[in-house]
């Protein structure tokens, strides 16, 4: 990709980010970004459809580490089963804090947090046998629910527990679900 591209892209999704630490992500605005990016409306948009194009990259950026290793472990020790590679995201989301802390307690918390849980309950899915007694989407729901939920206590208690006990938490809430993973 040419510099000046990848340094355009670059000022729209740092703009973005900015912007989602100091409000609501429905409140922001292509113009917002533009304006703080300090790009014009046509570059924008030769770069990114929209603003939701925008936080895919910001977020597929955050987390892409975390969910690649998973797929494709490459020297990070961690257990290959669904407990240990909870605990692995957690420590990369716990170890990114500075750039995670702008996504897990700015004013667009929300966003991030049902992005990842929906990321985590497709890896479940892959883990898992099914359920006779609960149907596919139901499952898939709860577990993004129970990860957004847990993550949001942990964030909340300014990442006091340790990763392995926040993905205990985690297994014990999704229980149910994940008896069979």
């Amino acid at each position: 990709m040419d510099r000046r591209v990848e340094k355009t892209r670059k000022a729209i999704i740092d703009s973005l980010s900015f912007l989602m630490s100091k409000k609501e992500y429905q409140g922001i605005t292509v113009a917002d970004i533009i304006k703080k990016a300090n790009v014009g409306r046509s570059t924008f948009y030769e770069n990114f459809q929209n603003k939701d194009e925008v936080l895919d990259e910001i977020f597929e950026n955050l987390i892409y580490h975390v969910f690649s290793e998973i797929e494709h472990t490459d020297g990070h020790a961690f257990q290959n089963n669904l407990k240990g590679e909870i605990t692995h995201m957690y420590i990369h989301i716990r170890d990114n804090e500075g750039k995670a802390k702008t996504f897990l307690l700015g004013k667009s918390a929300e966003v991030f947090y049902k992005r990842m849980g929906e990321k985590v309950a497709l890896i479940c899915d892959k883990k898992l046998n099914g359920s006779d007694r609960l149907p596919p989407e139901l499952a898939h729901s709860h577990i993004a629910s129970t990860f957004s939920d847990v993550l949001k206590y942990w964030s909340g208690r300014k990442f006091a527990d340790s990763p392995e006990q926040v993905a205990g938490y985690f297994m014990l809430l999704a229980e149910e679900i994940l008896a069979k993973a």
